[in-house]
This record gives structure tokens, C-alpha cells and sequence, in this order.
């Protein structure tokens, strides 16, 4: 199958040294799966939209649930104090996409690296676990990286990884989201696909 899932032929797994010495080749789900750089440019963009338009928001959006719960229990905080933080719903996201959109791009490279490497795994949960993985890692070195920057270089680098967490928490979410979506499309895509006529046997032949 595929790096979305769908099976292929005529892949690694029937050639090389195995094939060449009489070794039949593996056969089951790990066998043709193959990664290629569309699969990653779709992975990306899937992780991006659900980075911007679901992850953050819901993930912005905490700080005023909380806000409103301590109203409710008849905390200091009032009412407009809480229902202020609903800017950030907006507001992460739009500062966000800009950044994200270029980490996305400069992650290309990785994700490829590593879908590639995880092509002949047969498990979905192994491929969601280390796309989220892979996810979260590079949103934390690319976040903790520009604030490094941005502030000159001073203070301890370990402050900026911790200030990464959360965007790294959200990378890792929307990735692992973006490539269940993946796995599940293409799951579908081969239900739906009819399945191969074998080819006609030739007639007997005829007694004399």
C-alpha cells in the first residue's frame, strides 16, 4: 500500500537480492507500501489546516472555559475578563499561521524522511504515533529556534523549549489527526475501488 494506504504493485518488496536468489517476497499489508513526496505534501497540508483551523482554536479557547467556570463558582474574575480571552481564539491562530505555514514547509524533508522509513509498518497507530511524534519535535525546535532568535540569542535555551510545549502539544494533535484522516480516506478509496477480473483461462484442448 501506499503511504495513504493503498496498495500498489511491482514495488521494492519484488525485486533486489531476494527476488534474484528465489526468496518469494513478503506478502500482506507491509508489503508494497511505498511513501512518496505528494503523500508528504498531503500529510503536511492536512496538518496544517487542523493546526489553524481546529487545534488552536479549541486549545486558545481553555483559558476562557476555565475564565467562566470560576465565575460560575463565584471566583474574583468577572464576566468580561473571561469572555475577553475569546480574542485568542482569533488571534492565536492568525499570528500563528504565518510561522506554522513556513515550519510546515522547512518539515517537509523530515516528514518524507520518516514516512518513507515507516512504509513497510503494518500498523496505523504506529504511523499516527510517529507522525504525531515527528509533529510535535519539530514545532518545538522550530518555536524554541525563533524566539531564540527574535530575542538575541540571551537567556537560557531551555526557557524557549518550554515555551514551545504547547505549540508542540498542538502540532502533535493536528498531526496525529491529519494522518488518521490519511489512512482512513485511502482505506476507502480501495473499498470503493472495483476489484481486478482475473484473467481468462485458455479452453482445453480438444481430445483426438
Amino acid at each position: 500500500m501506499s503511504g495513504d494506504g493503498r496498495q500498489v504493485d511491482g514495488t521494492a518488496a519484488d525485486s533486489g537480492p531476494a527476488a534474484d536468489s528465489g526468496v518469494a517476497a513478503v506478502a500482506g499489508p507491509a508489503a508494497g507500501r511505498t511513501w512518496t513526496l505528494a503523500d508528504s505534501v498531503a500529510l503536511e497540508a492536512r496538518a496544517y489546516g487542523w493546526l489553524i483551523l481546529v487545534v488552536l482554536p479549541v486549545l486558545s479557547l481553555l483559558p476562557t472555559v476555565v475564565g467562566l467556570v470560576v465565575v460560575l463558582v463565584g471566583g474574583d474574575v468577572t464576566v468580561a475578563d473571561a469572555t475577553s480571552t475569546l480574542w485568542w481564539v482569533v488571534l492565536v491562530p492568525l499570528v500563528s499561521a504565518i510561522p506554522a505555514f513556513v515550519a510546515t514547509a522547512l518539515s517537509l524533508p523530515v516528514t518524507w524522511a520518516v514516512g518513507n522509513r515507516l512504509r513497510r509498518v503494518r500498523s496505523d497507530r504506529a504511523h499516527v504515533a510517529w507522525t504525531a511524534l515527528t509533529a510535535a519535535v519539530l514545532a518545538v525546535v522550530s518555536t524554541a529556534v525563533a524566539a531564540l532568535l527574535l530575542a538575541g540569542g540571551y537567556g537560557d535555551p531551555l526557557v524557549y523549549v518550554g515555551s514551545a510545549l504547547p505549540m508542540g502539544l498542538a502540532a502533535g494533535v493536528a498531526g496525529a489527526l491529519a494522518r488518521r484522516g490519511q489512512l482512513r480516506g485511502a482505506r476507502r478509496r480501495d473499498t470503493a475501488e472495483p476489484t481486478p477480473e482475473p484473467p481468462p483461462t485458455a479452453p482445453p484442448e480438444a481430445l483426438v
